[in-house]
């Protein structure tokens, strides 16, 4: 695949800030630039801040009274005194609406209100009255922080009448898998960010080498390389499916060692008993060539999670709108999927979808980053809402 192609596959940047108004436009004269983190910049001018791709081209409007750098996909932002999060559409995770936001762990805030405190998801969960939310601890308390417990990180919750709750931070992600929280299965960890050095933060992947690389899904091919631009063989699709198959079902095979005649022989072996591949599927022959999109896309959209995941895209627009895959012919069901899931959004501005072509290791990360966190889909048509992720 051509590096361009890729481009326009994956950079979320360049796909979603094309609806927020007809086109990017050019910085200002005299706007301030600096701070390139995931693709995007802060740009300042006359103490309004919003954000600019690559090409100094705003993307985000300069609206805001403050704002932080990207990280994860997300940013927090100052709207006229009250704190909120967006990703990189601009698109709000969380209203702005808070007083204070302080980041914790697996995309979870301490939140202020007024006099209240609590704790808020960017990923809103049914609260099982019936109603979607984003609180996780009612903004009622007294104070929230997070301390040190015996070389434990403790969240410490203290109400009106001296009750005081503690939840270490590493039971967070069995606490939000319990609530139904989207992406519970693979929480974002604070901090734990690569350095890889053939990894710009200009470059459009860098989100999700990130993303991908923090949640445990990739790493790196040694001497602090990524090789974004290196090509998936089938057998390292595999063992990538059988890795988010793992973790979503919450078994063993992530943990365990593999053993058999090839590195990839359990990952192949899982699969084919998750029903993700079928036997003889690939012959042995296959494993170490590179994957077409097309074998991804069927390998991928079989995985319990893009299974279960909730559609963002009308399913008949999808089918209507990509101009090479034709309803019927192999695997067309399966790229079908991945575009009205928001996982995948074509090579170029027409969604075209290149059944025949390769798959990078930086295109990879970025399939992997949108199974994985549901926060960073693709809305194709329309705005993000992430009340849409809530089954």
């Amino acid at each position: 695949m051509k590096r361009s192609g890729g481009y326009r596959l994956l950079a979320v940047v360049l796909v979603l800030c094309l609806t927020l108004g007809g086109g990017a436009l050019a910085a200002p004269a005299g706007a301030t630039i600096w701070g390139y983190s995931e693709g995007l910049a802060q740009c300042e001018l006359n103490g309004k801040w919003g954000y600019v791709n690559g090409k100094k081209e705003v993307v985000i409007p300069l609206q805001y009274d403050s704002i932080v750098s990207f990280s994860l996909g997300v940013a927090a932002v100052n709207l006229g005194g009250k704190l909120g999060v967006i990703r990189q559409d601009g698109a709000y995770l969380l209203q702005p609406e808070y007083d204070t936001l302080m980041p914790i762990d697996c995309g979870l805030y301490i939140a202020q209100k007024g006099g209240g405190w609590g704790v808020v998801s960017i990923l809103p969960y049914t609260d099982g009255r019936g109603n979607v939310t984003n609180v996780i601890y009612d903004l009622t308390y007294d104070s929230v922080t997070v301390e040190e417990q015996g070389g434990t990180r403790v969240l410490t919750l203290k109400d009106g009448e001296g009750a005081v709750t503690r939840v270490p931070v590493f039971d967070l992600p069995a606490l939000l898998v319990r609530k139904g929280v989207p992406s519970a299965q693979f929480p974002l960890t604070r901090g734990k960010l690569p350095s890889f050095s053939d990894v710009s933060q200009k470059d459009w992947y860098a989100l999700w080498v990130d993303v991908a690389y923090n949640v445990g899904l990739v790493s790196g091919v040694g001497n602090n390389r990524f090789n974004p631009n290196g090509t998936i063989t089938v057998a390292e699709a595999i063992q990538l499916a059988a890795t988010i198959e793992s973790r979503y079902r919450d078994d063993s095979f992530h943990t365990s060692t593999q053993t058999g005649p090839n590195w990839y022989t359990g990952a192949v072996n899982y699969c084919i008993a998750s029903g993700v591949i079928r036997s003889g599927q690939f012959s042995q022959s296959d494993y170490t060539r590179p994957i077409t999109r097309l074998e991804m896309a069927q390998i991928f959209a079989a995985t319990s999670p893009v299974k279960d995941m909730p559609t963002l895209n009308t399913a008949s627009r999808v089918r209507s709108s990509i101009p090479d895959v034709k309803s019927g012919s192999t695997g067309a069901e399966s790229v079908y999927a991945l575009y009205e899931k928001g996982i995948l959004s074509g090579v170029d501005s027409s969604l075209t979808f290149n059944p025949t072509g390769t798959m990078t290791r930086a295109e990879a990360a970025a399939l992997a980053a949108r199974i994985a966190r549901a926060e960073q889909r693709i809305a194709l048509w329309g705005s993000y809402d992430s009340a849409q992720l809530v089954k």
